[in-house]
């Protein structure tokens, strides 16, 4: 009887134990399958805001873009001018500040409808040139008539501010 009573004990911890199996099979495909659709749902979020850059911003404002840095570097090309006074180099702070405005207008705050964080960091870029330009304009012991001077501070300031840009426009992932 007890060799009955044993194997009967057996065959239920067997079915036991296959109804367990199962069960937990069950629960990781349910897992396994609600992990991928949300890595999908994530994929497609980034999918839909690369293409809202594209549309939204780069098809339609990324000639203001290139045209501010057209119109900036003519109007700090003046700087280059011998003896400027103060007020001249405000005249020229301000115009540069003008092109500013223009550019977050239409290029810079367009990025905010798409992703905060990477209007952000693009904003940063942006002020800190614009910061970078004022303090050098008015600082009496830089020199910008001299040619190299000026492409030390301005131009090449300029360029490496608009390649971050480009690198973050490049580099946007969603």
């Amino acid at each position: 009887m007890c060799k009955i009573q044993m194997m009967q004990l057996l065959d239920i911890i067997f079915k036991s134990a296959t109804a367990i199996i199962a069960l937990a099979n069950l629960f990781f495909v349910i897992k396994f399958f609600n992990l991928k659709t949300q890595k999908e749902d994530l994929d497609k979020e980034k999918d839909r805001r690369i293409q809202w850059l594209k549309t939204l911003v780069l098809d339609h404002n990324l000639d203001s873009f290139y045209a501010f840095f057209e119109s900036a570097e003519l109007e700090l090309n003046k700087l280059k001018t011998h003896n400027l006074s103060i007020e001249d180099k405000k005249v020229i702070d301000e115009k540069v500040g003008d092109e500013f405005i223009k550019l977050r207008r239409k290029f810079t705050d367009t990025l905010i409808a798409v992703d905060e964080n990477f209007y952000k960091k693009v904003l940063a870029v942006t002020d800190n040139f614009q910061t970078h330009l004022t303090n050098t304009i008015f600082d009496n012991g830089i020199n910008l008539e001299h040619q190299p001077k000026f492409e030390e501070l301005i131009l090449e300031k300029m360029t490496i501010a608009k390649t971050d840009i480009i690198k973050l426009l490049f580099g946007y992932r969603g």
